[in-house]
């Protein structure tokens, strides 16, 4: 090969791989799919002791939200349910948190039972205070949308004079 066929060859090469480069490079550094997210506004007349509550999506559609035991009691295991109306989900997810506390909680993953309803386990620490009051946030995802829906709740620490076996 001539020393001018090569040169070309190198030449013709290099385009090429700064081409190649290029298009791995921009694909790569492209922004990933964002994430349209949702807030709704905690209802201040919401009282899960009382039983679900439930919030309007804007749209259509509403996220209803109830823990059992009704009285929610610290240290012990919870049961978390969801059910959507006029919404299809492709994942649901409750975090719970105190409203002025971090409480180091994980989120707690729901599994979809079918018709819109999902459930899972939950539960909540002991807090030195005697009352707290608590965030639960309904995350529900669906394609790139999260909807978050808060609840809020309170709780009493049990009397300390009361073993926990005798509480219920």
């Amino acid at each position: 090969m001539s020393p001018a066929r090569r040169a070309w060859t190198g030449i013709a090469l290099l385009i090429l791989a700064s081409v190649l480069l290029g298009l791995v490079a921009g694909r790569l550094l492209r922004p990933a799919a964002t994430t349209e997210i949702v807030r709704l506004q905690a209802d201040p007349s919401c009282d899960l002791r009382a039983g679900p509550c439930e919030l309007a999506v804007p749209g259509g559609g509403r996220i209803r939200f109830a823990i059992t035991p009704r009285d929610i009691p610290v240290g012990r295991e919870l049961k978390l349910s969801v059910d959507l109306e006029a919404l299809r989900a492709d994942r649901v997810v409750v975090d719970i948190d105190g409203v002025d506390m971090d409480m180091g909680l994980s989120p707690y993953p729901l599994q979809a039972r079918g018709g819109g309803h999902f459930e899972g386990p939950g539960g909540l620490n002991f807090c030195s205070r005697g009352i707290m009051e608590w965030e639960a946030k309904v995350t529900v995802r669906r394609g790139s949308e999260e909807i978050i829906a808060p609840f809020r709740f309170i709780t009493e620490a049990p009397d300390p004079a009361v073993p926990l076996n005798e509480m219920g």
